[in-house]
């Protein structure tokens, strides 16, 4: 076979692959897809107590990839950290809360539940 046509199968089948991934809504790692919770959200009760348990080093690995990062800024405009937000994580009476962790100088300050956006 000639290699311009191994090429084009290679990029064909990418292309196809790409197109299958979107349409299973494939996105972020975060707590919608890490193996503990099965697809689902977890209630705030196992959030705080994987939180408890978690060390700076596992928080990737404990919550997955999060889906949006911000940079955390002080009143002068230096940043100082990062939040890394998760969207609709936690389980809420009617609806789901986004998990907040503040990340200053490569420590976990703390963890915040807000009302999904």
């Amino acid at each position: 076979m000639n290699q311009k046509f191994i090429k084009n199968i290679v990029i064909s089948s990418v292309m196809v692959g790409g197109l299958f991934a979107s349409t299973l809504q494939v996105n972020a790692a975060g707590f919608n897809k890490i193996n503990n919770s099965n697809g689902k959200t977890m209630s705030s009760t196992k959030f705080y107590e994987v939180l408890a348990k978690t060390k700076m080093d596992q928080l990737g690995y404990n919550f997955g990839m999060p889906d949006e990062i911000q940079p955390l800024k002080n009143t002068s405009g230096a940043r100082v950290g990062t939040v890394w937000v998760y969207h609709a994580a936690v389980q809420k009476e009617n609806g789901a809360r986004d998990a907040n962790f503040i990340i200053i100088n490569g420590e976990l300050q703390y963890a915040t539940l807000s009302d999904a956006s």
